[in-house]
């Protein structure tokens, strides 16, 4: 057989085998997806971020009524957060507020994470790693790579039995971890009585519905603004927008782009008086920000990004006169 032909095949059979690849890590997150929502089990995982660490015991049953789920702080402020379907209720102790922002302990529901990677999924290149064991269990690495420099990827460790997400590494551009959600312990598959959903404190409570804590796009808002962003990253939508006044009075105008996983807010506050305002790049662990002046309005981006991504998209924001 002729050496071209020869090249010819190998480079076919050796992109085939990387769809084939793709495919196959594309229906393990799938199936990630499902088993977090459907399966039963209960298990201690953290959340380690900055250096700091949170321990979180969640319990999680899913029935014909469909899914209930209680999470407890086992390290820091103490609070415990119960999940009917879509009805969320944040109880801390006597004498504690409950947070207005709502954040669910652990940066979130593990379901819902895998559930905005599958939404993202087109951003990223997903590929098959290697074994090991996690918590006790045989694990299979599920690698999230991003298409570009402005967003981060992901490192999945993915039960094999079950498919449940046993670990999730956010990496930065170098590999680096920059978060962990890692189980230490977990039962699955058993049966989960009434009384270990329901909640064991009392104190403070607050309830809200998660569909409604997105901040809807106004479309008349929207026309109306004097805001123009002419670069996101491939995939971001915008997600939100709203007008309201800062706590000094001043008008305060946000917009919110997401691709379904990373989102970016963008915020421009009308100048009153010459304070201090953020000029440009900041970071904060994994959130980085990026701050300007534009005609008389401090201008700030913000999100869970590079660094790159908020200054490529503050210095792409104009704004239009009336």
């Amino acid at each position: 057989m002729p050496i071209v032909i020869k090249t010819i095949l190998s480079c076919c059979l050796f992109l085939l085998s990387i769809v084939v690849q793709a495919d196959d890590a594309m229906a393990l997150l799938e199936r990630s997806e499902v088993a977090a929502k459907q399966l039963n089990y209960n298990g201690v995982f953290s959340f380690q971020k900055d250096n700091q660490s949170q321990s979180i015991r969640i319990i999680h049953r899913a029935d014909e009524q469909g899914v209930i789920e209680r999470l407890v702080s086992l390290s820091g402020v103490e609070r415990e957060f119960i999940r009917t379907n879509d009805l969320v209720t944040c109880i801390y102790p006597e004498g504690k507020r409950p947070q207005a922002n709502r954040k669910p302990l652990g940066h979130g529901f593990p379901s819902d994470l895998l559930n905005r990677m599958k939404v993202a999924s087109a951003f990223y290149q997903l590929s098959i790693g290697k074994q090991r064991r996690v918590a006790a269990y045989q694990a299979q690495e599920l690698l999230m790579q991003p298409i570009d420099q402005y967003r981060y990827g992901y490192r999945l460790w993915i039960e094999k039995d079950n498919s449940l997400l046993l670990q999730a590494d956010l990496l930065n551009q170098n590999g680096k971890v920059l978060e962990k959600f890692i189980f230490s312990n977990v039962e699955m598959n058993e049966e989960i009585a009434d009384r270990y959903l329901q909640p064991q404190m009392n104190g403070n409570m607050m309830s809200w519905n998660r569909k409604d804590k997105e901040t809807k796009v106004n479309k008349a808002v929207q026309q109306a603004s004097k805001w123009k962003i002419t670069w996101v990253p491939e995939g971001f939508k915008l997600k939100g927008h709203q007008n309201r006044f800062a706590r000094n009075g001043s008008p305060l105008e946000q917009l919110v782009y997401s691709d379904g996983l990373s989102s970016v807010s963008i915020f421009m506050e009308k100048i009153r008086a010459r304070h201090g305002h953020l000029k440009g790049g900041s970071h904060m662990g994994t959130v980085n920000a990026y701050g300007s002046i534009i005609n008389s309005y401090f201008v700030t981006v913000v999100g869970e990004v590079p660094a790159i991504t908020v200054e490529k998209i503050g210095t792409a924001i104009q704004y239009t006169e009336d």
